[in-house]
């Protein structure tokens, strides 16, 4: 299939990656559908930094893109959605799925892949961090809270739920213009020693979660209510 040209669709899409939320198998849809036209940004890392620094650095680049069309059809990547609030003609889109199991496959994920970064040890990734301890470090609680900073839920033009994600996919097409027959049901990224959709939490360790991450819990619950009143 033919990459769709930025003409097509008439608008700059904004794709916001929060870690863990099928953003994988998401890229791959993006790249059939935009090929060259489509910019990764994965510079900001926002969770590499402290709070004040990433909400500071997204605010600054939010002023330099003010009224300004974006580099790209399609920017997606690691960054705070504010950082592109203000440029021209933009539609934005991201994905979440249950805090719950986000946060414990993000944990699994730097079991597997953690490789000592330098930002690791200034906020608690160690080597042989239990779950238990994961949950406990501030930098990783209420990550969608963090990523969604000055940025009402109802301005993304799309909130996919990964939970939903073939269905979910489709929708996207649908929203945007764009030909369904650029996704996939392929769920890439995924940890191979897991079995079915879901992990197993033990329940004091879900209700620990759930206790450190009550604003993303709230979150998502709007997301879900969105959702279903745009159906």
């Amino acid at each position: 299939m033919a990459p769709v040209t930025s003409e097509a669709p008439g608008f700059g899409l904004v794709s916001v990656h929060v870690p863990k939320t099928a953003g994988t198998s998401f890229l791959a849809a993006l790249r059939r559908l935009h090929g060259t036209a489509l910019v990764l940004d994965n510079r900001d890392r926002p969770l590499a930094h402290g709070r004040w620094a990433r909400r500071t650095h997204a605010l600054r680049m939010a002023l330099a893109c003010a009224g300004k069309d974006l580099p790209a059809a399609c920017v997606h990547g690691h960054f705070l959605p504010i950082k592109y609030g203000l440029a021209r003609g933009t539609r934005f889109c991201t994905w979440l799925r249950d805090p719950v199991q986000r946060v414990v496959s993000r944990y699994h994920h730097y079991v597997r892949n953690g490789g000592g970064e330098p930002h690791h040890a200034r906020w608690g990734l160690v080597p042989g961090l239990s779950l238990e301890a994961f949950v406990s470090l501030p930098q990783y609680q209420d990550t969608y809270a963090e990523y969604f900073w000055m940025f009402r839920l109802d301005r993304f033009d799309f909130i996919g739920i990964v939970e939903d994600y073939e269905s979910d996919a489709l929708r996207f097409c649908d929203r945007f213009g764009f030909p369904r027959d650029a996704m996939t049901d392929e769920i890439r990224n995924r940890n191979p020693s897991r079995q079915g959709d879901a992990y197993e939490i033990e329940p004091p360790i879900e209700r620990m979660i759930r206790a450190r991450n009550s604003r993303d819990l709230a979150i998502y619950e709007r997301a879900l209510e969105l959702r279903e009143r745009r159906n």
